[in-house]
């Protein structure tokens, strides 16, 4: 990745190598953590479907930017105990370091997320455009945490484990 290259155009680039997109990569939610970054990405592909994905980005040394992980997967209806529409995420190799999970949740009346873990770690992401990602580092021991959707008056919504629809 050249210095000076906008993550955004590193992002799109990937999106636009690695998936077929039929038109505009629509970036709708961005997310800072120290030197990580995560990009939520939607787009149509060119055999019609609907496809979302977050991409995960290390800012180098030089200035540059460089992958860090990433998922996609395809819009799918959602069902009234449902977590997720798509989700997913990444780690750097090694669970002391850093990683990203997040995803587009199943309800739209959620304004926040968080995800705990059986540590009780906890942390919390605003719900943005359908949207949460989740950065952190050291292990956060994610397949044993739980993911709760938020109300805007705190009430847990839907609740279920990382790695489950629900």
């Amino acid at each position: 990745m050249e210095v000076g290259t906008a993550p955004e155009d590193l992002v799109r680039t990937m999106v636009a190598e690695d998936h077929r997109p039929a038109g505009a990569i629509h970036i709708v939610k961005e997310r800072h953590a120290g030197k990580d970054a995560a990009y939520a990405v939607a787009f149509e592909d060119r055999d019609g479907v609907e496809r979302r994905g977050i991409i995960g980005l290390r800012r180098l040394e030089g200035g540059g930017w460089s992958p860090s992980g990433s998922f996609m997967g395809s819009v799918r209806v959602t069902g009234h105990r449902d977590i997720w529409m798509t989700w997913g995420g990444w780690g750097s190799g090694d669970v002391a370091e850093r990683a990203g999970f997040g995803g587009w949740v199943a309800d739209a009346a959620a304004v926040s997320a968080r995800i705990t873990a059986v540590t009780g770690r906890m942390i919390e992401d605003e719900v943005e455009n359908a949207v949460v990602v989740f950065l952190y580092s050291g292990n956060f021991r994610l397949l044993d945490a739980r993911v709760d959707l938020l109300a805007a008056d705190g009430a847990v919504i839907r609740s279920g484990g990382t790695r489950k629809s629900h």
